[in-house]
């Protein structure tokens, strides 16, 4: 392998594009070397690394030994301290890059190890000797995903970092594949796009060829199929949702993980909205411990943020990190792929689809820039170290003091002084500002006067107008009295300072018991009407005379009953885990009960029992099917506040809103035929959901196939080519099915 300190320190006379250039006696490379930016020097480390490979040379400290080296290499001084290869350049050799191809005897060859019958190159290159160097910091060559693993890394330790070459990343078969693993079982990615092609039928095949046309800047997404369906809580409104092609789905993941390994170190913590490791609860964590004091608050909303995204600013903005033109590129025909209403071709000239897997992060690099301009608003309105005393308290202090001997006075004097703040609230001269923002909703607290807070709501509009091109929503933002009044935030109540502001708590501490003033903190609360209105909405109750009341929901009758069971307990539990932190954590009791009585009514009706007094004497309390059955509806003991945050939790309108859905299953992506055990032309085939394999089988319509797939709860099954188009044409011989039925026990096994 060969590893060598060396640099041209310049260069003879040559005849060079009809005229004779020279680089003269001074050298023209000092400092750290850009080789991409000096055509000339690039040609002659080209030549040097042919020189090497072609007569499989040793080097020494100045000296060059083979057939004509010294007559080729005469007119160039070769000198052996590093300019290269040294530390500071050791992630830049374009010039290997630059010309990975030689000629050994007439047969073009590479500078790689040989494979097969191919006449590769006479040995390693340069760049795999003994320090590891890389064409640039991001095009890495080595394990599975360790290209996107070093990406995370570099980009964690340097923030500003400048990424290129991207798309070698992203074109790796095997972060295709990974991309495929995340999306594989997703309800959703059985649905087409604008052409039938679905995830079914994919193999490896397609993931080397789009990794080609990824490398050669050729890959083209197909358009977006727009269809409208009803807003959560309001099916009346709609909005517009567009679908992409499910194999366009797994290359726009492959993007995700780049994006995600740039920008996710970088972003600030005033963001939570579409990160991992954050979401709604970290957001309102962030409320309450950080808004404590606000007085005034300003709600807003970026009005159709996703569809007024501007593509030039966006580009512009990830040219800042990114240099690789080919992955710029991609992400630019991405969002460009316009899409198809009611057959006619609409172009996308503005906006994201919200259909699209990269659309939340592009969101979070284009909004990064309001939270970069309130990070600089939140320094600047900064004033003061702690606030001034309140006067009364102070004159109330010093009366204490001075009836030193008057035990009476002084329990009198207390008593008076706990109706006081101790702090001065209305200190003009102590000012803070807090921010967060979840997607395109944020919120604003002000610790100062109105007026300061109207002027920072103008600011923000300017801002977001002249720099961005999004506008506020006049109907959704608001500037409110935090202390008096609630605000709405992803779905909680919020408010400074909900109980009593002067409030006494029964403090012990050492032994003593005795009185002290307790300060009000930011107290969130959970919407009982707003989501007993939700619930009626989906069918868990109906209004009677202004009460809610339980009643059955018709389109689980035809489920098992241990999936009833299921559906509610996920409904149950996903409001519960929602609101963990409420203060009106016991409220959610009059909900959950409701919900119960609603599962009672729902298997009334399906076993045709009539009363739900009878459903409960049947099953008792907790609803099982029967006593060896482990699945029985879940009712916590207790309602008592957790006041916990939790990561990742499901928002209570997908949980109400959404019909029930079996678990997923893993995939066998790429193993051997389950009939034949062939490698070749491995191709998956794929069902939408194993329950609709249930449900076929209680009516004894599916076929032997997927009966099997039934039996294993199994959504992806491996087969050749052959085998699955003969089981799409329901083809398969008595000795094949004997061989599937056989072989696909295995799978549960791996």
């Amino acid at each position: 392998m060969l590893s060598y300190y060396f640099c041209i320190k310049t260069l003879s006379p040559v005849n060079q594009r009809n005229k004779v250039n020279s680089s003269g006696n001074e050298s023209h490379l000092r400092g750290p070397i850009c080789l991409k930016n000096s055509w000339r020097v690039t040609v002659y480390m080209a030549r040097f690394t042919k020189l090497i490979l072609h007569t499989h040379l040793t080097l020494d400290l100045g000296s060059i030994i083979g057939n004509g080296s010294c007559r080729q290499w005469f007119f160039t001084r070769m000198y052996k301290k590093p300019l290269i290869t040294c530390l500071g350049n050791c992630f830049r050799q374009a010039y290997v890059k630059q010309r990975p191809k030689y000629t050994n005897g007439g047969i073009l060859g590479t500078m790689r190890h040989p494979k097969g019958r191919k006449p590769y190159g006479g040995g390693d290159s340069v760049r795999e000797s003994g320090r590891r160097c890389f064409s640039s910091a991001t095009n890495i060559i080595g394990s599975p995903c360790v290209g996107l693993e070093e990406l995370k890394k570099i980009n964690k330790e340097n923030l500003k970092h400048i990424n290129a070459k991207l798309i070698h990343i992203v074109s790796d078969v095997n972060i295709l594949i990974l991309a495929y693993e995340y999306i594989k079982s997703n309800p959703g990615n059985f649905t087409p796009g604008v052409d039938p092609t679905t995830l079914d039928k994919i193999d490896l095949e397609w993931f080397h060829n789009v990794s080609n046309k990824l490398k050669a800047g050729k890959y083209n997404f197909s358009p977006a199929r727009r269809s409208y369906i009803s807003k959560p809580g309001n099916r009346k409104k709609k909005r517009p949702l567009t679908i992409s092609s499910p194999r366009d789905k797994i290359v726009q993941k492959a993007i995700l993980f780049i994006l995600e390994a740039i920008y996710e170190p970088s972003f600030l913590d005033y963001s939570h909205g579409s990160r991992p490791g954050r979401g709604t609860h970290t957001a309102l964590k962030y409320i309450k411990y950080k808004f404590k004091e606000s007085k005034w608050c300003i709600e807003a909303d970026i009005e159709n943020n996703f569809q007024n995204i501007n593509h030039k600013i966006l580009m512009n903005l990830l040219k800042k990190r990114i240099t690789c033109p080919k992955f710029l590129s991609l992400i630019k025909n991405s969002i460009k792929a316009g899409y198809v209403e009611e057959g006619k071709f609409f172009e996308s000239n503005i906006g994201l689809f919200q259909g699209n897997i990269t659309s939340p992060i592009l969101n979070n690099v284009y909004l990064h820039e309001l939270d970069l301009y309130m990070d600089g608003l939140i320094n600047l309105f900064h004033f003061g170290k702690r606030r001034k005393k309140n006067p009364e308290y102070r004159r109330f202090q010093y009366l204490m003091e001075k009836a030193k001997g008057d035990s009476s006075e002084i329990k009198s004097l207390r008593k008076q002084r706990r109706k006081v703040n101790s702090k001065d609230p209305f200190d003009r001269d102590f000012k803070r500002l807090y921010y967060v923002r979840y997607v395109d909703d944020f919120i604003v607290g002000v610790i100062g006067s109105r007026e300061d807070t109207v002027e920072l709501e103008e600011k923000i509009k300017t801002f977001l107008k002249n720099e961005l091109k999004l506008t506020l929503s006049s109907e959704k933002t608001l500037i409110t009295h935090f202390s008096k009044q609630h605000i709405i935030f992803l779905g909680t109540f919020i408010k400074g300072t909900w109980e009593r502001e002067k409030k006494l708590a029964t403090v012990k501490r050492k032994g003593v018991v005795r009185k002290e003033k307790v300060t009000s903190r930011t107290v969130l609360k959970a919407p009982i009407k707003l989501l007993f209105e939700k619930a009626t909405l989906n069918g868990f109750f109906k209004k009677r005379n202004n009460e809610f009341v339980p009643t059955y929901v018709g389109r689980c009758i035809n489920l098992d009953h241990e999936d009833i069971l299921r559906y509610y307990n996920s409904v149950i539990r996903g409001i519960l885990n929602y609101y963990s932190f409420a203060n009106n954590h016991k409220s959610l009791g009059s909900l959950i009960h409701g919900l119960k009585f609603s599962c009672a009514r729902t298997l009334a009706l399906k076993y045709k029992l009539r009363y739900v007094s009878k459903v409960f004497r049947k099953f008792g309390t907790n609803l099982k099917k029967s006593h060896e059955s482990e699945i029985k509806l879940y009712i916590p003991k207790t309602f008592k506040p957790l006041k916990k945050f939790k990561i990742n939790v499901v928002e209570p309108d997908s949980v109400i809103f959404s019909n029930w859905n079996n678990k997923l299953t893993k995939s066998n992506l790429f193993k051997q035929c389950v009939i034949c055990g062939s490698t070749k032309h491995i191709e998956m085939h794929h069902i939408r959901k194993v329950r609709d394999l249930k449900s076929k089988l209680r009516k004894k319509g599916t076929d032997f196939f997927n009966l099997q797939m039934a039996a294993i709860n199994r959504k992806q099954v491996p087969l050749c080519a052959e085998h699955h188009k003969a089981l799409h044409e329901n083809v398969l011989s008595h000795d094949e099915r004997e061989l599937f039925k056989e072989n696909i026990q295995s799978l549960k096994k791996r």
